[in-house]
């Protein structure tokens, strides 16, 4: 019978690559379950992303096509005959998880080239989806359109309360 002590552990040698396996295998585990529970977890700050004012027709139309390109033409061709132009529409991708949707609103403000116009301001309540961004369109309506004029520059923040926790404008703003 052999000892331990006799200088053959061909028994016990296995035992480390067993755990070093078994390590491997927990820290693999660890950074895949970090990595996708990082990766679903909802953004923490409220953000705009994106901000499109188009000018509507009398039809209420922004474009005559599907493509983007029928609508860069169709804005360009309303741009160049103000007198088509009946309307503004904004397009507004934002997100705001973890926001307070009963108090949680958008507000577009816009400037008109008129001399004396006052500044236009419109809130919207708004409620987002949690995992995602949201589109949400604003119209400016064809009374307020009438006062404006033409427009010259926009400002688009997303309020929670009293608080802003997001804004983009334009660059003439």
């Amino acid at each position: 019978m052999q000892s331990c002590t006799d200088g053959n552990n061909a028994g016990l040698s296995i035992w480390p690559g067993i755990v070093a396996f078994g390590m491997r295998w927990v820290a693999s585990l660890f950074v895949l379950l970090a990595v996708t529970g990082c990766a679903l977890l909802p953004p923490t700050s409220a953000q705009i992303m994106k901000v499109l004012p188009h000018y509507l027709d009398v039809d209420d139309r922004h474009t005559k096509g599907v493509t983007l390109t029928e609508r860069d033409l169709y804005q360009k061709e309303l741009r160049d005959d103000p007198e088509k132009i009946t309307g503004i529409r904004f397009d507004i991708k934002w997100s705001g998880t973890g926001l307070d949707s009963a108090i949680t609103k958008l507000r577009v403000e816009i400037k008109s080239s008129k001399a004396g116009a006052e500044t236009l301001v419109i809130n919207h309540n708004a409620t987002a989806d949690n995992l995602s961004a949201t589109w949400t369109p604003l119209t400016v309506s064809r009374a307020d359109y009438k006062k404006l004029g033409k427009m010259e520059s926009w400002r688009v923040s997303l309020w929670e309360g009293d608080s802003q926790v997001a804004e983009q404008k334009s660059f003439l703003w």
